[in-house]
């Protein structure tokens, strides 16, 4: 699943599991710091299908859908 998958709803954490899609997100995502293993927690979304909004670590990042479908992840 991604994380646009309907079962991850706020709060939950998923662990990044791998990357698909188009080189240029998953090369994004690699240099925001969102490698495999990484836990993340599902803070809520932007209205209107907008930005997904993560915390992982100490960061704080908002992922375009584009970028989020890119991220593998299974739910912890």
């Amino acid at each position: 699943m991604n994380l646009l998958d309907p079962q991850i709803k706020t709060g939950k954490v998923v662990e990044v599991t791998g990357f698909a899609g188009e080189d240029i997100f998953r090369e994004r995502l690699h240099e925001m710091g969102i490698r495999v293993g990484t836990h993340l927690l599902i803070l809520g979304r932007a209205p209107f299908g907008g930005p997904l909004l993560i915390r992982f670590n100490t960061s704080f990042l908002a992922l375009r859908n584009e970028e989020a479908a890119c991220a593998l992840v299974k739910l912890n």
